[in-house]
């Protein structure tokens, strides 16, 4: 009777094991949601990039160690060197920096680290001089001591509300909601804010505007709901445009960071507000990166009436040399020969980057340069 009882259950549970097993195998795709809608660019006459096949934005997260002044001397070294290539390939960087890596030039106790971090902005002060763009990037909340100087500074007035628009919160909006949605999404929300408007303060002296976030570890929720949240608190933070939606689950091989070529740039509807999806180009390891072989060339749409928009990622902070110390996280640390094969590779990218411009394959931009060209057709 118990093998028989046993055999029975076995039988019932199969097909809701089946179930759990397809739900695991399903791929999460933002693009697919509802609110988030493929942007298409024309290609228009009498433009600079005319003649030109796609537009190729070069991105990097600029999130290096800044733990002693010798991190941000070899950091600077870096910016350097990248700056050098920028200049002498005309591919300019748009950089979207972790604004906790600042934090040291208005919050260290170590004058000297105070100071080389100072230095540290002024090198992007001048790449961005030099035709750079910077825009909003964040691991985690901001700095708390970075964030009550900010607060001593400029207070400002954050909503609690936001999360009022959820899509589909199946719950009375009770303890789990107005615990975890509301004022997490308080908290995230006064991080994007104050973020942004330091970065404006800091590498732009007040002159331009932060238009865009990219988020850390491509974090922007695991499902629609929350994927929705999170491009509602952009929007109640004055930002207008994004860089890092994801597809599938991390750690799997259906995981990947943005989409393929000509399907990588969206408009996310967020009530009567809008936020621009510029989404990198998918490749090997999740996404295109300068240093790993890729084949530009193949990957631009051939489209007449479309230009499409190459979108690679990079991270300064992989060049930066760090010392093994102790509990050092040993996954950082490099040796020098290392570090000098990832330059040669960068530079080659530069190279392969310019020799498609000159056949009028690729054009260069920054991001802010490509959102003002997307706003002509929206």
């Amino acid at each position: 009777m118990i093998q028989r009882t046993t055999s029975i259950l076995i039988l019932i549970s199969l097909p809701f094991l089946f179930i759990i097993a397809c739900s695991k195998q399903k791929t999460e795709n933002p693009f697919t949601y509802p609110f988030v809608e493929e942007f298409h660019i024309k290609r228009q006459p009498d433009k600079p990039y005319s003649e030109y096949r796609a537009f190729y934005l070069l991105t990097e997260d600029f999130e290096p160690r800044v733990e002693s002044s010798a991190d941000v001397d070899r950091i600077r070294e870096v910016l350097q060197y990248a700056s050098s290539l920028s200049l002498q390939y005309k591919v300019p960087w748009t950089h979207f920096v972790d604004v906790n890596t600042l934090a040291p030039a208005f919050i260290s106790d170590d004058e000297k680290l105070k100071q080389v971090s100072l230095d540290m902005i002024g090198d992007l002060k001048i790449m961005i001089a030099n035709g750079d763009d910077c825009q909003l990037h964040l691991h985690g909340p901001i700095n708390r001591e970075l964030l009550d100087l900010l607060r001593s500074e400029e207070k400002l007035r954050v909503k609690p509300s936001g999360a009022e628009s959820l899509q589909g919160y199946r719950q009375r909006k009770s303890f789990f909601f107005h615990s975890f949605y509301a004022q997490g999404y308080r908290d995230l929300v006064t991080s994007l804010i104050y973020g942004k408007h330091f970065l404006e303060k800091s590498v732009y002296d007040g002159n331009k505007t932060v238009l865009a976030f990219r988020p850390g570890g491509w974090d922007h929720g695991s499902s629609s709901q929350d994927t929705f949240l999170y491009f509602n608190a952009l929007s109640e933070s004055g930002l207008i445009a994004n860089s890092g939606l994801v597809t599938g689950e991390f750690g799997t091989q259906n995981w990947r960071v943005g989409n393929d070529p000509g399907h990588n740039i969206a408009t996310v509807n967020i009530g009567e507000k809008s936020i621009l999806e510029i989404s990198p180009t998918a490749g090997p390891g999740g996404y295109i990166n300068p240093v790993l072989t890729n084949d530009l060339e193949k990957l631009v749409d051939s489209a007449s009436d479309e230009m499409v928009v190459i979108v690679s990622v990079f991270h300064l902070s992989a060049l930066q040399k760090i010392d093994s110390n102790g509990e050092q996280q040993t996954n950082r640390q490099q040796s020098s020969e290392e570090l000098q094969k990832q330059r040669e590779a960068l530079a080659r990218h530069f190279q392969t980057v310019a020799d498609l411009v000159s056949r009028k394959i690729l054009y260069p931009i920054t991001l802010r340069e490509l959102i003002a060209v997307i706003s002509e057709q929206q």
